[in-house]
């Protein structure tokens, strides 16, 4: 990151927040900064602003597990375009969504414009070209969510990019409160829960553009609770008695029910819960934060109660053991946590 970037954390364990602003750049270098700050982390951009005008804008920006959260504030006209070119050469595939807290702004995706104001909110693919123009000063939210986390099953994507959508109502309202209040305790968060809130957040995405589609297959009922029913297991991860009983008790429907809901996934559901606890303790792993926590309590903490099974396990889907994976971490060693957890 450039010199003229501050990453703060609030602690151990806390989640950075790194700041970047071209005030304290050369005017006649700030365009050339700002497209290289801002294509390093949204993907590869051409800025393309008034010469005539001293640029000046900042955003702040954080990873929540595989979910990139910032804020952008800009006072000078601008707009920012990736081309099909600047797509093609990225490999990232993510839904970007933009969220409109003051000002406006307007994107253009697939052939369609829509200015979105205060209030209001929009997706766009990356993989795709775009671009978003900035008139005056705005203020505004940007998300970057894995594209393998919407199913094409669910909704056709291409028929909700570049629409406009209102925050003000139904599942939009909810998602309107959760993510900026989440990105304003970003600072606060624990690494451990990050992983939790970055799927509540793409579920919570997918569920208001369920809302909003007009595709017949995405207003299904089934796959409407088959967001519920995985909302539910990524926010009640931890929990060791999550099963499919405790999830027909919570959403009232038969265990039968629920797993013909699940069909589509091709994974039953104690599958799916073993998967995704075994991918959050892989991800613990290999996080050097954590290198002070023995295997066994990050097992436990993903709702695993034997050390041996989730050693099994683990290795199954991984094809190395959890010390062997642990021993990757550079500067890492074996007998640094040898006292403090069993043998796995």
């Amino acid at each position: 990151m450039s010199t003229h970037g501050q990453t703060v954390s609030l602690g151990t364990g806390c989640l950075p927040v790194t700041y970047v602003s071209t005030e304290d750049v050369k005017a006649s270098d700030r365009r050339e900064y700002w497209e290289a700050q801002s294509s390093a982390i949204f993907g590869g951009l051409d800025i393309q602003m008034d010469a005539s005008d001293e640029f000046q804008a900042s955003f702040q920006y954080t990873s929540l597990a595989n979910v990139i959260f910032s804020r952008l504030n800009s006072e000078i006209p601008h707009r920012a375009i990736r081309t099909a070119a600047l797509a093609s050469r990225d490999e990232r595939a993510f839904v970007k969504m933009a969220l409109v807290m003051k000002g406006l702004s307007v994107l253009e995706q697939n052939g369609r414009t829509t200015t979105l104001r205060a209030g209001e909110w929009s997706v766009y693919d990356t993989s795709r070209p775009y671009s978003m123009t900035i008139p005056y000063r705005v203020d505004m939210l940007l998300l970057l969510i894995p594209r393998d986390k919407f199913p094409t099953r669910s909704f056709d994507l291409q028929e909700l990019v570049a629409r406009r959508f209102s925050g003000r109502h139904g599942i939009g309202k909810l998602m309107w409160s959760l993510i900026p209040t989440t990105f304003n305790q970003i600072p606060e968060i624990r690494r451990g829960s990050s992983h939790d809130l970055a799927d509540i957040v793409a579920q919570m995405t997918r569920l208001a553009l369920l809302e909003f589609s007009t595709k017949p297959a995405a207003v299904d009922s089934r796959d409407a609770l088959r967001e519920r029913v995985k909302l539910y297991i990524a926010s009640h991860l931890g929990d060791p008695d999550l099963s499919i009983s405790k999830l027909a008790d919570a959403t009232g429907c038969t265990k039968r029910y629920l797993h013909m809901v699940f069909e589509p996934e091709q994974s039953s559901i104690s599958d799916y819960i073993l998967k995704l606890r075994l991918e959050r303790a892989r991800e613990d792993l290999l996080q050097p934060a954590s290198a002070h926590r023995s295997i066994t309590d990050i097992a436990y903490s993903w709702g695993f109660n034997n050390s041996n099974h989730f050693s099994r396990c683990f290795k199954q889907a991984f094809g190395a053991s959890p010390r062997e994976l642990r021993g990757e971490l550079v500067g890492w060693r074996p007998e640094d946590s040898r006292k403090k957890q069993h043998p796995s």
